[in-house]
């Protein structure tokens, strides 16, 4: 049974409305907290914060990862190869460790880190296995631009500091859930 690949549209709006939720989120958390520093202090410390901040930082995860994990559901679902496939489990995967970020903050210790790390860790995964699964179906150019997050990523890893990864790496993962976002939406009704 062929599922209709118009739906695919849907889950392709889906992943863009991530990226505004957390946007606005995490720009909300930031004026309302003047203390925190961009690429200073760690994004997980708005979650924490002693004003609204933490308020809009915790629901913004929860509901991006939330998200997140819906528009996995239709990467997988509608992909084309076993790379998107797998790649659809692992955004799943990373969207429901990323609203756990809002569940479990700093203070609870060492489990706001695990599904932090987790949330990244299969995100990044992710990004390696659809960008397989993009040149699998002839996309090369967004293939091709995965690549190059994957290693300003891996660069960043090794040449800065973990405040400053974590505020780049947000950015540079957004930037990639909209590119994947607009290669399902141009892909839409697409055999």
């Amino acid at each position: 049974m062929k599922v209709s690949s118009d739906r695919s549209l849907a889950f392709a709006w889906v992943g863009m409305i991530v990226v505004a939720v957390f946007v606005f989120a995490w720009l909300c958390a930031e004026t309302i907290d003047t203390q925190w520093q961009f690429g200073i202090n760690k994004i997980s410390e708005l979650g924490i914060s002693t004003t609204d901040a933490s308020y809009y930082f915790n629901y913004g995860c929860r509901i991006a990862g939330i998200l997140l994990a819906i528009f996995g559901i239709g990467r997988a679902v509608f992909g084309k190869n076993a790379g998107h496939y797998v790649g659809g489990a692992l955004i799943f995967l990373s969207g429901v460790a990323f609203a756990l970020v809002g569940v479990y903050t700093m203070n609870d210790g060492d489990i706001h880190k695990y599904v932090a790390i987790a949330a990244a860790a299969f995100l990044f995964l992710a990004m390696i296995a659809i960008a397989a699964g993009n040149w699998g179906a002839k996309k090369q150019i967004f293939a091709g631009a995965g690549l190059v997050i994957i290693f300003m990523l891996i660069a960043m890893a090794i040449a800065y500091d973990v405040a400053m990864l974590e505020a780049y790496g947000i950015i540079l993962a957004m930037i990639w859930l909209l590119l994947e976002s607009v290669n399902m939406a141009i892909s839409s009704g697409k055999g």
